[in-house]
């Protein structure tokens, strides 16, 4: 059955005269409860409901018929109730009043005036005296699937069919008849059809719990997780309901964030708390929170499982790639139930940085645009548009893009005061003496135009700092290679100097500076610059290796060794 269609006979339920018994089954966590209560208060407030009085019961933990009458009495409300925030709780006065009001008719109707406590045994007085009381009202009887073994189904639908039959009380039953024990279903099966007038099954769809949850006049933010959780197929109200909350908190840290890192932050929030909530229905935490390979989600059918293909599918479908410091931040506070907010915001702040260089690259190519994307004569706009970028989008403009854009405008006739733009372009980055340099021992950017090589010379000779031993040695490590300019460089330290830096140097940068250092050993055509390193570099290890066993023993481990003297 569709919801709305339920939700008619919900309504037509409540406004009917007859005494009848409904029956709504569903799965756990689809919002069959939610929604017959949010019903049953809209009917309250609009008067459209028979009768007034009404009694919520879960059966879940309740040991005997005489605890479920009990219940029944202790929860029964009137009307008026529903005006308040809690529609559904009996105040401990009000059972009070009528429990003291039964209990004068009972010792009256006994004879027995005098001496008597208002409550001598409420349990027993409320079960057999307040029972009594329970007729002409609305009854529902939830978490039937959660009975105790004390306590009989069987006993459950007599009680059902005593109170509409003779209590003249409307009955409803919400359960997951697929959660019945074997016994209990074959039961419920045989006296469905003579104790159940109407019969509902609420099986929504992801999207129609969503839309029970999340109303359309909701925060934005609380709509976005609609949106995500109809896409994964989460029709659990109660994770929705947890996400809504997750939600609220995320929004309340990132306030005054650019509303994609929000956004962001609730998408990989609700895949989370998905696979935290209900992990036999969504991706394993594993697959969502390691990076993986595009062979992960194009990889060959064949040599993936059905369920690796599901997930794969599943996830790009819902556009998540992988987690960044920024998902993982919000993950580790999900599954450890504190927000770590100093975390989130730095994570934050690195993504809005990234967010920034992008929205500034997109600018700056949407300037190129104009270049490409037509034969217009529109050079003048072209040229306006292109050197407003070069210093508006500035710290998004590498040095060969600005070296092709400097050259194009020469080109086009717009090269009169290039000069003051590259210097604009300079004062806008903040950038150390790396960025700048054409040194042999940093990274070349293909710069063409000699304007822009000239200026970049020019700010990298402001810098006073000479290339560290430890970056030059790190850097061939790390590209398996080296520049013109850099053995030399190396070679004009002494064994001395190596042995400094070595000892001086702590943690993985010291592997580093040992594998630079002993790099070139593995060289079979060593050159003399080359040999020269190298025997310095184990003179350096061997005197360190002198110095103690422990040493020793460390130093060994890089394949340096020993004479028996040493």
């Amino acid at each position: 059955m569709s919801i709305e269609q339920v939700k008619i006979e919900i309504r037509r339920f409540l406004k009917e005269e007859d005494r009848l018994a409904l029956c709504l089954s569903g799965k756990w966590g689809v919002g069959k409860t939610y929604t017959w209560e949010t019903l049953l208060t809209e009917a309250f407030k609009n008067k459209a409901v028979s009768p007034t009085r009404y009694a919520y019961v879960s059966l879940f933990g309740l040991e005997s018929l005489g605890d479920v009458r009990r219940s029944l009495f202790e929860n029964t409300v009137e009307s008026a109730a529903f005006k308040s925030m809690e529609p559904f709780e009996a105040t401990t006065s009000s059972v009070s009043d009528r429990v003291s009001h039964f209990a004068s008719k009972w010792r009256a109707g006994a004879g027995i005036i005098r001496g008597m406590p208002i409550i001598a045994d409420y349990s027993s007085l409320a079960e057999k005296v307040g029972f009594l009381d329970v007729r002409d009202q609305i009854v529902c009887f939830d978490d039937l699937e959660r009975l105790s073994d004390h306590l009989a189904l069987k006993d459950v639908l007599g009680l059902i069919s005593f109170l509409k039959e003779k209590k003249r009380c409307k009955v409803v039953l919400v359960l997951n008849n697929e959660a019945l024990k074997e016994q209990d279903a074959d039961d419920f099966k045989k006296q469905l059809e003579k104790i159940i007038d109407i019969n509902l099954v609420f099986s929504p769809t992801a999207q129609e719990v969503a839309g029970i949850a999340i109303s359309d006049a909701a925060a934005v933010h609380l709509q976005w997780v609609g949106e995500y959780t109809t896409t994964l197929g989460i029709s659990n109200i109660r994770t929705i309901f947890k996400l809504l909350r997750i939600a609220g908190r995320l929004e309340e840290i990132l306030n005054g964030y650019d509303e994609r890192i929000i956004k962001q932050a609730i998408h990989s929030a609700c895949l989370y708390g998905f696979a935290l909530y209900q992990p036999t229905e969504a991706p394993p935490i594993k697959n969502i929170t390691e990076k993986r390979s595009y062979a992960f989600f194009a990889g060959d059918k064949d040599e993936r499982t059905p369920e690796e293909i599901q997930w794969s599918e599943l996830l790009s479908a819902y556009g998540y790639q992988s987690a960044d410091a920024f998902d993982v931040a919000i993950f580790d506070s999900m599954r450890r139930g504190f927000y770590d907010e100093i975390r989130i915001k730095r994570e934050a702040d690195v993504l809005a940085q990234q967010r920034s260089l992008h929205d500034q690259d997109a600018a700056f190519s949407k300037a190129w645009s104009i270049y490409h994307d037509s034969f217009d004569d529109n050079a003048v706009e072209f040229a306006a548009e292109l050197r407003r970028s070069i210093i508006d989008y500035a710290a998004a403009i590498s040095p060969r893009n600005l070296s092709a854009s400097i050259k194009t405008l020469k080109q086009l006739g717009y090269g009169d005061d290039i000069e003051d733009l590259i210097i604009g372009y300079i004062e806008k980055r903040n950038d150390g003496k790396e960025f700048w340099s054409t040194d042999p021992f940093m990274p070349t950017f293909d710069i063409e135009d000699p304007d822009v090589a000239a200026a970049f010379a020019r700010k990298a000779a402001e810098f006073n700092d000479n290339p560290k031993l430890q970056n030059v040695l790190a850097d061939i490590v790390r590209n398996k290679g080296w520049g013109e300019g850099m053995l030399e460089f190396i070679d004009k330290h002494s064994a001395d100097d190596f042995y400094a830096i070595l000892k001086a140097t702590k943690g993985k940068e010291l592997r580093r500076v040992v594998y630079g250092l002993t790099y070139f050993r593995r060289i079979a055509n060593a050159d003399e610059t080359m040999q020269s390193i190298t025997e310095k570099a184990i003179s350096a290890l061997q005197r360190i290796g002198a110095e103690s066993l422990i040493n020793r023993l460390r130093v060994e481990k890089f394949g340096i060794t020993f004479s028996e003297t040493a």
